[in-house]
């Protein structure tokens, strides 16, 4: 099979997977958009029932993280049929082309998610605010937004890769792997900061963030130098790119 990229054959492969999984994925987008509309909504009054409306945004972007991961798991499922993945193998495109297409029709849904969401969320808040003064005060702050998108992205490229890297229970895997990796950085930040402050229990971190320094009456914030942040934020850009990439090498290693 030529390996050698042609943009034509490209398009004609989003094209046959619009026309296989279009309707499916019109669905999906369509509950998942409807779900995320029912628990932002400024129509309902969710004050009356005791909750912030702030915190069914919240849950909202939970929702809509944990459906995109489960769709996202599924992209390449048809691979580990024996009957599908036979036919999707023999279709007449490279890898790259199969890869490509699958990434950005599965980019195209989250991206478009991510985007509804964060117009609902200052759109309705801003709708409430006429009947409640002040909660538009509760709007996330740009650099919040930013971090919920970089893990709404972070998750979405986890399990892409697990949906090539594991055969069966793709999501299931993916998600044991991606928290138990979490938990144990989580852990191995932790005895770094505890050594690095001779294990003053005053001091609490997660990584890639500033360090919390908690005095009797007192409490600030030990943080990095913009040129640092800067290149977090490279790095973490990085990471994405680098668990599309592997995702890619994994594909080839199938021969797919």
């Amino acid at each position: 099979m030529n390996q050698v990229f042609s943009l034509h054959r490209y398009w004609l492969l989003i094209k046959l997977d619009f026309a296989e999984n279009g309707k499916r994925n019109a669905l999906s987008f369509g509950v998942i958009s409807a779900l995320m509309l029912i628990m932002m909504s400024p129509l309902i009054d969710f004050s009356k029932l005791g909750f912030d409306p702030v915190v069914f945004h919240v849950l909202a972007y939970f929702l809509i993280t944990f459906c995109t991961s489960l769709f996202t798991s599924l992209v390449f499922e048809k691979y580990a049929s024996s009957t599908k993945g036979i036919q999707a193998i023999m279709i007449p495109a490279s890898r790259l082309e199969k890869f490509l297409a699958a990434l950005a029709l599965n980019l195209i849904f989250a991206t478009a998610l991510i985007s509804l969401f964060i117009g609902m969320h200052h759109w309705f808040l801003a709708m409430l605010e006429k009947d409640n003064p002040g909660i538009a005060d509760k709007v996330f702050h740009a650099s919040f937004m930013q971090l919920l998108v970089y893990i709404f992205f972070l998750i979405q490229s986890v399990c892409f890769l697990g949906s090539v890297f594991f055969r069966k229970a793709a999501y299931i895997k993916t998600a044991t792997a991606f928290f138990s990796t979490l938990i144990a950085m989580y852990l191995l930040n932790t005895i770094y900061v505890r050594s690095y402050t001779h294990a003053d229990p005053s001091i609490r971190a997660v990584p890639f963030s500033h360090w919390n320094v908690t005095g009797r009456n007192t409490m600030f914030l030990i943080e990095y130098s913009q040129s640092t942040y800067a290149l977090i934020k490279i790095f973490l850009i990085f990471f994405i790119l680098s668990l599309w990439y592997i995702a890619y090498v994994r594909l080839k290693e199938k021969e797919i």
